[in-house]
């Protein structure tokens, strides 16, 4: 489902209509919602607040924004259709007054509109807050048409707000835009010995840069289409890269074809050449190499520290090296740099320190995430009606009677048991709490948000890399197992890696997600298993249906999958409780399915609906690997050795994702109590064996109603003779 059709930025098109419909071809905003009034009642159900609430939500993120933004992920994702023609229009007529506009004076002058807006939509939206808060209050109809009026000047501003600042962001790519050299350039520029002063020439058979280019159709622009290594680290320096979202699909795919040491060394090699000129005004073409160096390294370091600077690295010590050897003395940036080098490489992915079913963090770090949870009055649920029937669950099977009595503690793994119970804080784990699942009392849709929350903060902890080169990591298409619950990893094939000298496979964030998404399906099915009897284990499988479905509407698709893989467990499936169910109830395992179907669909599905920063979204881990691991299938090179900028560039647009799903959080407030017990339920069943569970349960099997009726006259018989002895 290709929904990359209209650019970011458009001004003219009602958020609320492009919102109403889950396939519209909006793509999706660049910024994370913002955070509601803290005098704004949370409880209050009516109609007319919460879309207020909604309007004063979204009114003040366009105000935040213009700090948190990076326009990173949506570049490499549109490419050069990431800002809208209004936006580029308007950024060509800004600084009409001056007799020669250049990008500072434009930059001025929209700050300064941006900054008068911004003011009059804080006074607008305070206003509003106070006249709905007496409206509530004193019941006045003249209030209430004032209101509307209100709302409808709020939405103007609020979109006025967030054009212009997709017009800052559009100036921000045209200040390292303006860096580029022309693609003549580009061989003298790859053959330059690093150290030797920079001499760039123009070559008259472009052709010698192995640069395969086609021209686009009626457009006059040109798409990269092979190139080697070397060329492809060349083109970050040339013109229009910026704007094609080229430098952000190359940081995404280069592990491919080089290693992250020969890229930094290519960086510092033209700075070096540059520098070694002489020369300390530099101008021209090396003004552009200098500049555009520097830029490649900012945003290197901005998205990619986690991943490629690791603390102690003999990558980060070189680039450490560089920058206060050769750039600082030359250029202030190399302080920011360096300030940006040396921050904890997890300041941006915080939310995601601990693992939820770690139960040996603090407090203080099991509700990280949920500090930068913004509160907010309104919770989408966006509801869609998924057209799948799938036939209704199959009927159970008839289990083999149990040769040998198997008991729960035998099935549970004992030494990760006992631990748990000293490390789980007495104030988060109550003594009611202690008690299966199935004798909690938290409705679904609580408990369903907690679900959510927890893995929000594991999916906040990975990055778009941890996606690329999966095979290797181990991650294989889910495998039937009906002794355990499935797993997704099976050792990795020697030489099997994708990337350029990797080294041997590390437990990665990637595995850690999928082992956490096995560890809740074997907690659903392991909870199942062990209820005492078949009414209480048809309320349970109703429950857990309906988690599935508040999970999927609020679009956390991960834990709504994870849900339905614990129900598909082969023993699970057999459970007599599944004839207990309403037809209603069935019908959500059937959404569910259904849902399954949608996400293995497309690689991009999930983009083809509205905002990402409206509506917070949690993929589902495996089935996006696998589309992924599919793009990665077929050889990455001609038979001229040039690798095939196509490819990479369709897997960082699916791999971008990642980066887009983590600009936005859920706004549910977290119940550390709650929590405490799933993370308690889930590492204690995490790695048990659901048939040894079953075999101890009798309420896991199917009983002839003749047998059944034969046991009742023998109990009756044994009672009347207990009493004559």
């Amino acid at each position: 489902m290709e929904s990359a059709e209209h650019p970011v930025g458009g001004g003219d098109e009602s958020p609320s209509e492009a919102d109403s419909l889950w396939g519209t071809d909006e793509p999706l905003s660049v910024g994370p919602r913002g955070q509601m009034s803290p005098d704004c009642c949370e409880d209050m159900e009516d109609t007319e607040f919460l879309v207020s609430q909604c309007l004063l939500s979204t009114s003040s993120g366009a105000e935040e924004s213009s700090h948190s933004y990076s326009p990173a992920w949506a570049l490499a994702f549109y490419g050069g259709d990431c800002f809208s023609q209004d936006v580029v229009e308007y950024a060509r007529n800004l600084g009409q007054h001056s007799e020669s506009p250049c990008l500072e004076l434009k930059t001025q002058e929209l700050q300064q509109q941006l900054m008068i807006e911004t003011k009059s939509l804080k006074k607008t939206r305070h206003f509003y807050q106070k006249l709905l808060h007496q409206e509530r209050k004193n019941k006045r109809s003249d209030a209430r048409l004032m209101l509307s009026k209100l709302k409808v000047q709020l939405e103007e501003l609020r979109s006025k707000v967030e054009f212009l600042d997709s017009i800052k962001k559009y100036l921000e790519v045209l200040s390292v835009d303006q860096w580029g050299v022309d693609v003549s350039l580009l061989p003298s520029l790859a053959a330059s010995d690093p150290g030797s002063p920079l001499d760039l020439q123009p070559s008259e058979e472009p052709a010698v840069l192995e640069l395969v280019s086609l021209s686009g159709a009626g457009t006059g622009k040109s798409s990269l289409q092979a190139a080697t290594p070397l060329d492809f680290m060349s083109y970050l320096y040339a013109r229009n890269a910026p704007l094609e979202g080229y430098i952000q699909q190359f940081l995404y795919t280069y592990r491919y074809f080089c290693t992250p040491q020969e890229l930094l060394q290519f960086l510092m090699g033209k700075f070096t050449s540059v520098a070694a000129g002489g020369d300390p005004d530099v101008s021209g073409d090396s003004a552009k190499v200098y500049h555009r160096s520097l830029d490649v390294l900012q945003t290197w370091l901005t998205d990619y520290i986690m991943v490629d600077f690791s603390p102690k690295s003999s990558l980060l010590m070189t680039l450490e090296n560089f920058l206060t050897t050769e750039v600082s003395p030359l250029d202030s940036r190399g302080e920011r740099l360096l300030t940006t080098l040396q921050r904890s490489p997890r300041k941006r992915w915080s939310q995601g320190c601990g693992s939820p079913i770690s139960m040996q963090e603090d407090d203080d770090d099991a509700l990280s995430v949920h500090t930068s949870c913004r509160k907010s009055a309104i919770e989408y649920s966006g509801r869609k009606s998924f057209q799948w029937r799938i036939s209704r669950v199959v009927e159970p099977q008839s289990t083999q009677p149990k040769d040998k009595a198997y008991s729960i503690a035998a099935a549970l793994p004992r030494p990760y048991y006992t631990s748990l119970m000293d490390d789980i804080s007495s104030a988060c784990l109550r003594s009611e709490e202690r008690h299966p699942f199935s004798q909690s009392e938290h409705s679904a849709q609580h408990t369903a948000q907690q679900l959510t929350l927890l893995q929000q903060e594991m999916f906040q902890g990975c990055h778009p890399i941890h996606f690329l080169n999966s095979k290797f990591q181990g991650v294989r298409d889910k495998a039937v197992c009906v002794t355990k619950h499935a797993s997704h990893s099976v050792p990795p094939v020697e030489g099997s890696s994708l990337f350029v000298h990797e080294g041997t496979p590390q437990d990665s964030h990637l595995q850690q997600l999928l082992r956490y998404a096995d560890s809740v399906s074997n907690w659903v099915s392991a909870d199942l298993v062990i209820c005492d009897s078949i009414k209480i284990q048809a309320a349970l499988l109703t429950k857990f249906l309906l988690i599935a479905k508040h999970c999927y509407e609020s679009r956390d698709f991960a834990t709504a999958m994870q849900v339905l893989g614990g129900l598909e467990n082969v023993i699970v499936r057999q459970l007599p409780a599944w004839k207990h169910l309403s037809t209603k109830v069935c019908e959500v395992l059937e959404d569910l399915r259904a849902v399954q179907v949608f996400l293995k669909s497309d690689n991009l599905c999930l983009m083809g609906g509205e905002h990402v920063r409206r509506r917070p979204t949690l993929p589902a881990v495996h089935i996006l690997a696998m589309h992924i691991q599919q793009l990665e299938i077929g050889a990455f090179t001609l038979t001229s050795g040039a690798y095939k900028w196509p490819k990479l560039r369709t897997i960082a647009k699916v791999v971008s994702q990642v980066h887009a799903f983590q600009e936005t959080v859920y706004s549910f407030t977290p119940d550390p109590g709650l929590q405490a017990y799933i993370r308690l339920r889930i590492a204690h069943l995490s790695g048990c064996d659901i048939p040894l569970l079953a075999a101890d349960n009798e309420a896991n099997f199917h009983h002839n109603p003749t047998d059944r009726h034969t046991r009742r006259i023998q109990d009756t018989l044994k009672r009347v003779k207990a009493t004559f002895q």
